[in-house]
């Protein structure tokens, strides 16, 4: 019942290149003879920036590798669904509309923190007298489309993705592969928060799960919907109640 491919192995390996391209940014500004205060400075925090979640990702995706090689261990499996292709479609165009929502939210935060971060430095350069502010404000700009390009491209291609393959899902006690998408409420840091059967107007049950994994200051928080394939209710429930009883009643 293992999967083929692990689609976690592979982001690994494109963290690991956007890492070398993070550090040849970093060390560019000396190579190209770049003034420090004509951007030099701002090309190479970005670098470091770059670089430094690269490593972050990286770890990251490779302990996910290995979760998820237990996860779709046969021995592990609480319930092993497809769907048929009138229920995935319904699920993808609901879970996009509420992806989309939540994505948005996040691209505004960055925006905000990347503008105030680039007034500081701006002023300080401009201060100095020493350098154009202007590339500062460029290379703002440029971060905020970056961020808002790859916020785009990246719910783009969940939808996409769930579009093109015909879903299904692994779920075992410690988290779930949901059409080549990895959750996981135990290990690295991450715990669950809630999980719920639900049924609505809509006429798709879901298992709704609420985790969160370690964050600077704070924990991240993400939610899972995987809908739930007719005449599958009972398990459902099941498998609700034994992640509840394993993860969230423990003294």
């Amino acid at each position: 019942m293992n999967i083929k491919h692990n689609p976690s192995r592979r982001t690994a390996l494109i963290w690991g290149a956007i890492l070398i391209v993070g550090i040849f940014v970093m060390f560019l500004p000396p190579i190209i003879e770049l003034d420090g205060f004509d951007g030099g400075f701002a090309l190479s925090i970005l670098g470091g920036f770059i670089a430094m979640v690269a490593i972050i990702a990286m770890v990251i995706y490779l302990k996910l590798a290995n979760i998820l090689d237990r996860i779709t261990k046969k021995e592990n499996v609480m319930a092993h669904w497809e769907y048929t292709p009138e229920e995935w479609k319904f699920y993808t165009e609901r879970e996009h509309e509420e992806d989309a929502t939540g994505r948005r939210n996040l691209f505004f935060m960055i925006a905000v923190i990347a503008v105030i971060v680039g007034l500081i430095f701006g002023i300080f350069v401009w201060i100095e007298e020493r350098g154009n502010p202007l590339i500062t404000v460029g290379i703002v700009l440029g971060i905020i489309a970056i961020t808002g390009l790859t916020a785009w491209l990246s719910g783009l291609a969940n939808y996409q993705n769930n579009k093109r393959n015909l879903g299904e899902v692994y779920i075992a006690l410690d988290g779930a592969y949901l059409n080549r998408q990895v959750h996981v409420w135990k290990g690295i840091g991450n715990q669950l928060e809630e999980i719920a059967f639900e049924e609505d107007e809509r006429n798709q049950p879901r298992i709704r799960i609420e985790y969160s994994s370690p964050g600077r200051g704070s924990r991240n928080f993400y939610t899972a919907r995987v809908p739930v394939p007719p005449g599958q209710e009972d398990l459902a429930q099941r498998i609700v109640a034994d992640i509840t009883a394993a993860h969230l009643l423990k003294e």
